[in-house]
């Protein structure tokens, strides 16, 4: 398998692609980059793409900086994935709402297809799973 050096336009095209269609789209798109898992920091957006063959890309966020609550709110988190699955919030929106629910970083594991949720230190975990496209 042919692996594809990853940059910053390489993400954006996979955006632009899955725009407007629901996550496990855009999940697809990554794929098709060779692309295994990336980690969102909450608090500032930024967000870190791992390819299969361990190379990593750290995309700066493009939403307002902010600190997370320190308190986990699981019933919080689970309102927030929901309202933003149903396309009722923005990302911004979205991370400001986990955030809020005391949400520090997540891992979305496109190998296992689940989003790994986590709290102040990783002390608390959130998980979901991601449905095929």
């Amino acid at each position: 398998m042919e692996f594809i050096e990853l940059t910053e336009s390489l993400i954006e095209s996979a955006e632009i692609k899955a725009k407007g269609l629901p996550f496990p789209e855009f999940v697809k798109e990554l794929k098709a980059l060779g692309i295994d898992n990336y980690e969102v920091r909450v608090d500032s957006g930024d967000t870190t793409y791992t390819s299969k063959n361990g190379d990593k890309l750290v995309v700066p966020g493009r939403t307002a900086v902010f600190e997370p609550t320190e308190t986990f709110k699981v019933e919080a988190v689970r309102q927030a994935i929901q309202r933003n699955q149903q396309g009722l919030t923005s990302y911004s929106d979205f991370l400001q709402e986990i955030g809020q629910a005391g949400i520090h970083t997540y891992l979305a594991d496109l190998v296992s297809m689940r989003v790994i949720y986590q709290g102040p230190n990783s002390e608390y975990e959130y998980e979901e799973m991601i449905s095929e496209a």
